[in-house]
């Protein structure tokens, strides 16, 4: 109740961002730092990670700073930094000392904007103690990293890792500091645009080449780019059955089990986790006021993994992270969606006006959600005169069941790329119904008007699980018009499969000379899967012989990964 330390010999885990759009980021970098001093003298310790708000506090990156919380430092502030600053401002502009010019000065230095940025300097009481703090820590065999775990991070020992972005950050700072000092920056300057100013003062005036050029080095830090440990959201967005293997090399690298992370807020403002329990996501939201979510924390207590809420009694299960394939304008999970594909009202039904199949497109509403969707109805027949006269029917069909059957397979083996699909009959007509994703970039698209790729998920560790699934379900139509991309994250979904599930062995010509790149997580799932789960799945959707073709597929695709190994 009086905010002093109450955990004994336990250890608390503070995975930054404590200053993040907030007046009171002050009172709460003080309680920490007092805390600090309480728990060891107690027994116990409180780690204070490295975020990347404390990174761009203390390299002079403003633009989430609030009028509120530079007030919060005008007593510290000095006037004649103040005055001297107004007087570089007016030079820079070439304005006269006027209203005009007093309240463009204002404008960009509201009252305490030097004092905050003395205060985060590299020898100020804030910035000094940011400077000290870990980028990743391991506390038993769990691992702690502001933002994610990245392929720079398996380099070196924990000390050294440390020590190397520590330098990196140290080196910036006082860089920085030297160079305002010196009227050669000014803050207004943005982060990319820094080291070429000072590089252009340096050169009119020899003494400031080493921090011009200790700038544009430690510039080039991970700490300061998107795929950094402090800013990478990849382990969090991505899809699992790739991004697995960045995570298992960093965790075997330092000889842990699981990951913390924090950096990017989960959907549902509760801690989830990924990957078969290799990462665990706990921003939950906590500033309540920006991201509307919740206080929460990640609890570890003898070998159990638990979470606490501040709105709920008692500690709680960490459950996987919902499925969610594909942007949605509300929180729903798959689940839900397939719920209201399944048993929502129709709203409205119209003609695409493209594809063979004459798709549909279906508006549906169920207790106040709205989707849209395709519905598909084309099935040729495949029951023959013979057995041989029904296989060739099959490897020649064209069926709306291949397309429930390819997300039921995507949910049996985890691979979360195909969207929500169900069977539904609307207006007397039988078919199958799929979510429908707005916006989407066609690989056609993409190459012929030379788009960039500019999500966190590269392309290139995401085509390898399309042509698993390819091979997997023998797909014969996949083709550049229907590998597709959502337009904001560049993540793939797997579309159109009603001309797949034949019962040829190997693989579709197209990709038969593919590399198949499989994750220890995906072929676990692979390996797990058992003809009567699927025999029970595809009920009614799929027949026996492609069942059989399915699994003899996986045999192969396994066999030829283990032999890779």
């Amino acid at each position: 109740a009086d905010l002093s330390w109450s955990g004994g010999a336990a250890h608390l885990v503070s995975m930054g961002d404590l200053v993040v759009r907030s007046a009171r980021s002050r009172e709460v970098l003080d309680l920490i730092m007092r805390l600090q001093g309480e728990a060891s003298a107690a027994g116990g310790a409180v780690h204070v990670l490295l975020g990347n708000h404390e990174a761009m506090r203390v390299t002079g990156e403003m633009e989430y700073v609030t009028d509120e919380e530079y007030a919060a430092f005008q007593q510290e502030e000095d006037p004649a930094t103040r005055q001297l600053a107004y007087q570089r401002f007016l030079q820079r502009q070439s304005k006269p000392d006027d209203d005009a010019a007093r309240a463009a000065f204002l404008e960009s230095y509201p009252p305490g904007f030097f004092g905050l940025q003395a205060a985060f300097s590299p020898t100020g009481r804030y910035g000094a103690w940011i400077l000290e703090r870990p980028v990743v820590i391991v506390i038993n065999d769990t691992l702690f990293v502001h933002g994610g775990l990245t392929d720079a991070m398996a380099d070196g020992d924990l000390e050294a890792v440390n020590s190397r972005y520590h330098n990196d950050l140290s080196i910036y700072a006082t860089s920085l500091q030297a160079l305002l000092e010196a009227g050669a920056l000014n803050l207004s300057v943005p982060f990319p645009e820094r080291a070429g100013d000072a590089a252009a003062a340096a050169a009119a005036n020899p003494s400031l080449v080493e921090w011009a050029d200790g700038l544009k080095l430690s510039g080039r830090s991970p700490l300061f780019v998107a795929d950094g440990p402090l800013w990478y959201r990849g382990n969090a967005w991505c899809n699992p059955n790739s991004e697995v293997d960045r995570a298992d090399r960093v965790l075997t690298h330092f000889g842990a089990k699981r990951a913390v992370l924090g950096h990017t807020p989960t959907t549902d403002s509760r801690i989830i986790q990924r990957m078969d329990e290799r990462i665990y996501m706990i921003d939950t939201g906590m500033l309540t006021d920006v991201y509307k979510g919740r206080p929460a924390a990640f609890v570890q207590n003898a070998g159990s993994i638990s979470a606490l809420y501040l709105d709920e009694a008692g500690a709680v299960p960490v459950k996987a992270e919902p499925r969610r394939v594909g942007p949605r304008s509300d929180r729903l999970t798959d689940d839900q969606i397939e719920d209201i594909l399944t048993n929502g009202k129709i709203e409205s039904i119209v003609d695409v006006g493209q594809g063979v199949t004459k798709p549909q497109k279906v508006e549906i509403t169920k207790d106040g959600h709205q989707v849209e969707a395709i519905f598909k109805t084309e099935s040729t027949p495949i029951q023959g005169s013979s057995r041989r006269q029904a296989q060739k029917l099959i490897n020649l069909s064209d069926r709306w069941q291949h397309e429930v059957a390819a997300y039921r397979l995507d949910r049996l083996i985890g691979l979360d790329l195909v969207p929500v699909t169900v069977e539904r009959t609307i207006n007397g007509k039988t078919g199958s119904l799929s979510f429908w994703i707005d916006g989407l970039i066609s690989e056609l698209d993409r190459e012929t008007k030379e788009l960039p790729a500019s999500g966190w998920c590269s392309l290139s560790e995401q085509w390898p699980l399309m042509f698993v699934f390819d091979v997997l379900i023998y797909n014969e139509d996949r083709t550049k018009q229907n590998m597709v991309y959502g337009e904001a994250d560049w993540m793939m979904y797997l579309i159109d499969h009603s001309r797949s599930f034949r019962t040829h062995r190997g693989r579709p010509t197209d990709i038969r000379n593919v590399e198949l790149k499989l994750s220890p997580l995906l072929a676990s799932r692979l390996e797990k899967l058992e003809f009567a789960d699927l025999n029970q799945a595809m009920s009614g959707l799929l027949e026996k012989p492609q069942i059989q073709a399915l699994i003899r597929r996986r045999d192969e695709m396994l066999k030829d990964w283990r032999k890779s190994r």
